[in-house]
């Protein structure tokens, strides 16, 4: 039985989120909380999570409202908490609900309510109504909150949160503890694989890089993978991965789009996405006046602040910020998460197989080089323990899965005539094909990478690519690369410009296999920052 269900809220193996102690301390005293996280990123879990620990008092019923009712009226609202205590319907408000069910004997003495779905309490429902439930039902619970001690409330959410506050206003929120569900971290992903071990074979270190690379740490995103991955015999390899992806955003087209709109609704506000986009742009420092201004209000669309926009876009598993206050600081450090949410989607009709290549790839590579952060790794701890970068294999992968969102398709095999390349690539079903080696700078075979490439080669490919990475600054990488791995007789080496590219050099080369075809390989040099 395959114990990953990414349909489910109910995962075999959870992670605790570190707010969990906080939250269930500040409900326990009767106070308020709002728990902000994007589609996927778990918060039904840390709901469920909560309720399990609150429980453990003795003292304190914890109710848990999972939607609103389908009549979105806040007379709905008090008749659905009321058949969940179990007092009479009719209350004409909260408060004096809470006091019937308290007037019972055999109750405890403390309640909790938490709301799921507090977006959809936005709607407007009975537009008759004076009172729209959103602002209605969460005003009425914080007057009720605030007279009645025991009693603490917990809504969970994401944009429409701030519909709630700016649109129907509330003063629920103004005074309410505020908490963000952030992507999981690569550790996290150690626990949740850990069924692999007892099932038949552990994931291996690099699967698992390549799997949180390809997900962003989203939590819906990861049991999806590790759901695909589960059914693998004998066990996957890094390819694998982006191969599950591909194929997830064949059956689940609308699933990605879903988890941007739910902090970038473009029919909300603009200022999400145009703060995203700033960013992706022009990833470290910003300055903070160039992303209020990007931040700025639109006629007709939802005031957000520019720290609502961090909480969302951090909440949405799409920007990583250096500090935990990045609306204080000045320039904002900032980076686009590494994931299948910010690679690029859409790759213009194509031109020469040689020039699509040069084209997407320099994309990719790009977009790599904005999240490299995440590429990092601890490296072993009889090497002193400092982050190194990740195995090329899973470099290929994550390039395999870009390449796929852009319309290629990436072999699962990837043989050739001399072997296993890293990248073989099909666009739109051609009969041509291109092959793409990686490497890291300085380790293994690096240097033969032009000879591996020209081994692979056959009639049917017509064009190769050298990606070439490495973490340290290389004084003079370009001339000692062309040196050291392209100086060869009947071999003609150019350079591709890169202004405005974080390519520290892109090599052409024209030269002849041994077999006598003419192969057209171009060498990628990328130098990966730490980013810490």
């Amino acid at each position: 039985m395959n114990p990953y269900d990414w349909q489910s809220h109910n995962p075999t193996i959870e992670i605790p989120r570190p707010e969990l102690s906080s939250v269930a301390d500040t409900l326990r005293h009767g106070g308020s909380a709002v728990v902000f996280g994007g589609r996927g990123m778990g918060k039904s879990v840390f709901l469920r999570q909560l309720k399990t620990t609150l429980e453990r008092d003795g003292d304190l019923r914890v109710v848990l409202i999972s939607a609103p009712p389908p009549e979105l009226t806040v007379r709905a609202c008090l008749d659905l908490l009321a058949r969940r205590l179990d007092v009479s319907e009719g209350a004409i408000n909260s408060g004096e609900l809470v006091d019937a069910y308290f007037a019972r004997n055999d109750v405890p003495e403390r309640l909790v309510l938490l709301y799921d779905e507090f977006d959809r309490y936005a709607e407007q429902g009975d537009q008759r109504s004076a009172n729209p439930p959103g602002r209605g039902l969460f005003n009425d619970l914080e007057a009720t909150r605030r007279d009645v001690p025991p009693l603490g409330v917990l809504a969970t959410g994401s944009i429409g949160v701030y519909v709630v506050r700016d649109v129907l206003g509330s003063s629920f929120l103004a005074r309410a503890q505020h908490v963000s569900l952030l992507p999981f971290e690569r550790p996290d992903l150690d626990v949740l694989a850990q069924l692999f071990a007892e099932h038949s074979a552990p994931l291996s270190e690099a699967v698992q890089d390549a799997l949180h690379l390809a997900t962003g740490g989203i939590p819906a995103l990861l049991t999806f993978g590790l759901q695909q991955l589960w059914k693998f015999s004998p066990p996957p390899v890094e390819r694998d991965v982006a191969d599950v992806f591909a194929d997830f955003l064949e059956i689940y087209g609308d699933y990605v789009p879903d988890l941007v709109r739910s902090v970038s609704d473009p029919l909300l506000s603009p200022a999400p996405q145009r703060v995203l986009e700033r960013i992706r742009k022009t990833p470290g420092p910003i300055p903070r006046a160039a992303l209020k201004k990007a931040c700025g209000p639109q006629e007709g669309s939802l005031k957000l602040e520019l720290v609502d926009v961090f909480r969302l876009l951090g909440t949405a598993g799409l920007v990583r910020f250096s500090s935990r206050s990045p609306a204080r600081t000045d320039p904002v450090m900032a980076y686009p998460i590494a994931g299948l949410l910010n690679l690029p989607t859409f790759s213009p009709a194509p031109e020469q197989p040689l020039d699509h290549l040069r084209r997407d790839l320099r994309s990719l590579l790009e977009k790599l080089h904005r999240s490299s952060a995440d590429f990092f790794r601890p490296g072993p701890r009889d090497a002193g323990g400092g982050k190194q970068l990740v195995p090329e294999a899973v470099f290929a992968a994550h390039l395999a899965l870009g390449f796929e969102l852009l319309g290629w398709q990436a072999e699962r095999e990837a043989q050739n005539a001399a072997g296993r390349t890293d990248l073989k690539l099909r666009r739109n079903g051609s009969g041509e094909v291109v092959v793409i080696e990686v490497k890291i700078w300085g380790r293994n075979d690096s240097r033969e990478a032009q000879s591996q490439v020209e081994s692979y080669w056959t009639a049917e490919v017509a064009a190769g690519a050298v990606v070439q990475l490495t973490d340290r600054e290389v004084r003079d990488w370009p001339e000692i690369y062309r040196d050291e791995c392209l100086s060869r007789h009947a071999m003609t080496v150019d350079l591709y410009p890169v202004s405005g590219s974080p390519l520290r050099a892109q090599f052409t080369c024209v030269s002849e296999t041994a077999d006598g075809l003419t192969a057209h390989v171009d060498h990628f040099l990328l130098r990966l920052p730490r980013r810490s």
